[in-house]
């Protein structure tokens, strides 16, 4: 079983031995609650699901820097009440079985490395974009994760150095700009009348989302499309950081977020082109991820699949 923990919902997938997806669930994280009180809900969402019996082994993908060893969350910009804690040994008193704990975006790529866009890929890069912006590295099937596995920290790396105000402290990163708050406060900012298509859908639905953007965009709203454009100019900005530096051949970008910005996927590609070295930036081939907003939470299953077992036989090498 993969379990995907994200400021705003919890994703769970489910695998046979085959690597097939058989369930899959959704709950809502109220991650203020903190992750006691998450993988209470968890544990009850799990027997709904599987009834009497136990997953073989469970994989997590949260958001945040992670201590792979002590399977603790070390801090999340959006799980703030979650910083330190031991989210391994919780699962394991509410679940039964050995969890493997993993930062999300690492779990997203893997499950697209494994069976989505990033199929026989040499590195592959995955950006996240979901309530926070992931990244994560993958060179020749496995996870490059840096000196004390933080690295791939696309949402984090500064494009504005005087830009706004981070979750994480900083100013001007990526995910200041990118995050699903970000562009729905941009959104907000720009609509100035229900006469837009984009105003009228935020008044019958009493806010805005990623979602709700990119819905008016298709619509040819010129607000909402002005919002995506502009994000795109970020995000290939980044990404022509990202080429310019490890010359990935490959690039997928997931999440939540994602749909909306495949929407201007071509400016996004225009964009690298034009910042990056030329022929690095050819040869870095940028599309959707395949797997929609569960590639985090099947990449966890197949992570959990290949490296742990039930508690009772103890733990194999991942």
């Amino acid at each position: 079983m993969g379990i995907d923990i994200g400021g705003t919902n919890v994703k769970f997938a489910w695998i046979d031995s085959r690597g097939r997806m058989i369930h899959k669930a959704t709950m809502r994280t109220q991650a203020e609650a903190g992750p006691e009180d998450a993988f209470g809900r968890i544990a009850k969402t799990v027997r709904r699901v599987m009834g009497k019996d136990a997953p073989a082994g469970v994989g997590i993908g949260c958001a945040g820097l992670i201590d792979r060893e002590e399977r603790r969350l070390v801090v999340s910009p959006n799980l703030p009440a979650w910083s330190g804690a031991r989210i391994g040994r919780i699962s394991e008193r509410a679940l039964g079985v050995y969890t493997i704990l993993e930062n999300d975006a690492n779990a997203a790529a893997y499950g697209e490395f494994s069976v989505g866009a990033g199929r026989g890929a040499k590195t592959f890069v995955v950006v996240t974009l979901g309530t926070g912006v992931g990244g994560s590295i993958i060179h020749e099937g496995t996870i490059f994760r840096g000196a004390r596995n933080y690295a791939g920290e696309i949402g984090h790396v500064t494009i504005n150095e005087r830009g706004p105000l981070c979750k994480c402290g900083n100013r001007g990163c990526l995910e200041a700009y990118l995050g699903a708050d970000a562009l729905v406060k941009v959104a907000k900012h720009r609509v100035k009348s229900t006469r837009s298509v984009l105003g009228r859908l935020a008044a019958e639905h009493g806010s805005l989302t990623p979602r709700l953007i990119g819905q008016a965009a298709r619509r040819g709203d010129r607000i909402a499309r002005s919002v995506l454009e502009d994000a795109a100019d970020h995000l290939g900005t980044a990404l022509a950081n990202v080429v310019n530096l490890i010359n990935p051949d490959r690039i997928a970008i997931a999440g939540g977020v994602a749909p909306a910005i495949g929407l201007v996927l071509p400016r996004v590609r225009a964009v690298v082109v034009e910042r990056a070295f030329t022929k690095s930036a050819l040869c870095a081939k940028i599309e959707r991820g395949r797997l929609g907003s569960g590639a985090a939470a099947l990449g966890a299953a197949w992570i959990a699949r290949q490296g742990a077992v039930s508690p009772r036989r103890g733990r194999r090498s991942d």
